[in-house]
């Protein structure tokens, strides 16, 4: 019997040894493609296009808010147009990234395809010669990444592989989308250190500079010829991904959340004892309306305050609640914070490639009713505020504000500066978000099927309750302030410059 249980032992092993050398002899799955070069037919590049097309004119809330019908169809026509030969995944989006930025909406963008995103970590581009930033449509040297030592910081930039400087960046702002007619949100975007990605996405991936004119502080110009070196900076890889906007998504625990420190903080004024300071960087993250309520619960125990600076400089977004949880600290009267925040359909005939499935399905049919006009309506979002009795402050205050002031932030600064007028005053720049609202809310993402390249689609249009016409621009500074080169490099802070500037007559000075 034991020989029996030996022998049966050595059949099995020998059985599982031939099965194993039968699949080493079976030939290797091929590689996944690469999707830098990975090509697409022109019928798949066309089906992936019509459904973007479909899904903007079907369900996008905005889509003719700042241009008529007859422009957009234009721009559509022209990127189908485009579509007239095989290309790569980057190609096919540089076909049709100017068509989606025509729409005048800075939450609907194109994104790449998890494979290209997955390919790009594990290949990261060459880094662009040196880290490039604008500054009144000119763009200079902020930190050199080349080995020519002869490169300084400041020098200018005037053209690259010969092309003009500001051709350059014409063409690198036809893939960055900004709300209405602004133009402050697309430099705010370069300047966060992606130049050299959106150089590649607006000009090939194998595009990397090698060649570039620069002026120094005399005038005197000279053309170089670089290497970069590569472990100085880390290229970015958020601007070829280009999710740099946060997405309105349900609310969820994530795995790893930014420290509340590194979103928001509040401090009193070092500088004048009749000041406090709260920075805000995003409206993101749990733990704001607490971090709202400790802070003015020991602004009201300083009574010596009469001025309170808010920075929402370089915030994008977030928690629209959040936002207007903190206007309602600053006004000191009910306001409503929105009109309108409505869909133009319930339901999607796409929505097998719609991302947010039972999310969406929960708000359109239990948050969601039907007006007269034919829209559908998220309930509970237009009723009226009532500011916090307790609290709140009553002093003058100074909201600091820039191009990267978006979505949530951009919302916030409106309705502070509209609901109390007299106290408010913005100072910077435009806002990148739209003064009079956005198009977001709920915005998911449409995957297409042939390219995988991902569509960002906001599904509500979203109207301030303020007063007025929407001229297309953001909210435009009570004190306006502009930055020079010098300042720049210095690195001095002339948004808080001004602001003591100001506080200076009423501080008894």
């Amino acid at each position: 019997m034991t020989s029996f249980f030996f022998r049966g032992i050595f059949c099995w092993l020998s059985g599982l040894l031939l099965l194993n050398v039968g699949l080493l002899a079976q030939p290797l799955p091929p590689p996944p493609p690469n999707p830098l070069n990975h090509v697409y037919s022109v019928d798949q590049l066309r089906n992936d296009f019509a459904l973007v097309r479909k899904a903007l004119e079907e369900a996008h809330p905005g889509l003719y808010r700042y241009y008529p019908r007859d422009s957009i169809n234009r721009w559509f026509d022209a990127a189908a147009a485009r579509l007239d030969r095989p290309m790569t995944e980057l190609q096919f989006r540089r076909a049709i990234e100017p068509a989606i930025d025509h729409i005048g909406c800075g939450h609907t963008d194109l994104y790449a395809s998890k494979a290209f995103t997955r390919f790009r970590k594990r290949n990261p581009l060459k880094p662009f010669p040196v880290d490039a930033i604008v500054l009144n449509n000119k763009l200079y040297v902020r930190e050199n990444r080349s080995t020519d030592t002869t490169v300084r910081r400041g020098n200018e930039i005037v053209r690259i592989n010969g092309r003009p400087a500001q051709a350059v960046l014409e063409r690198i702002y036809n893939y960055i989308s900004s709300d209405g007619y602004n133009q402050t949100f697309k430099p705010f975007v370069i300047n966060t250190g992606s130049f050299g990605s959106y150089y590649t996405l607006a000009f090939g991936a194998d595009s990397v500079a090698h060649e570039l004119t620069l002026r120094d502080s005399t005038g005197a110009t000279q053309t170089l010829s670089f290497r970069t070196r590569p472990d100085r900076i880390k290229p970015r890889l958020d601007s070829l991904d280009k999710r740099t906007i946060p997405a309105s998504r349900p609310k969820r625990k994530p795995a790893t959340e930014t420290k509340p420190d590194e979103l928001r903080s509040f401090v009193f004024s070092d500088r004048d004892t009749t000041t406090a300071i709260m920075t805000i960087t995003s409206f993101s993250g749990g733990g704001q309306r607490g971090f709202f309520k400790q802070s003015f619960h020991t602004l009201a125990a300083k009574k010596r305050i009469k001025n309170l600076i808010v920075d929402v400089r370089g915030n994008l977004g977030g928690n629209s609640g959040a936002s207007i949880n903190l206007v309602s600290y600053l006004v000191g009267k009910s306001f409503q914070a929105y009109t309108q925040v409505d869909a133009p359909v319930r339901q999607v005939s796409f929505n097998q490639y719609l991302g947010w499935k039972f999310w969406r399905f929960f708000l359109r049919n239990f948050f969601t009713r039907r007006t007269p006009e034919g829209t559908f309506r998220r309930t509970g979002e237009t009723g009226i505020i009532k500011p916090v009795r307790r609290n709140g402050f009553k002093g003058r205050v100074f909201v600091l504000t820039n191009g990267g002031t978006f979505s949530a932030a951009a919302i916030f600064a409106s309705l502070a500066k509209h609901n109390a007028p007299d106290r408010v005053t913005v100072v910077g720049r435009e806002t990148g978000g739209g003064e009079f609202g956005c198009n977001a809310f709920t915005s998911p993402y449409l995957t297409l099927p042939e390219t995988g390249v991902q569509l960002r689609l906001p599904l509500y249009k979203i109207v301030l309750g303020i007063e007025g016409k929407d001229q297309g621009h953001g909210v435009m500074p009570d004190v306006p302030v502009a930055y020079t080169l010098p300042a720049v490099m210095a690195g001095r802070d002339l948004d808080v410059e001004v602001v003591y500037e100001l506080i200076k007559p009423k501080a008894g000075r």
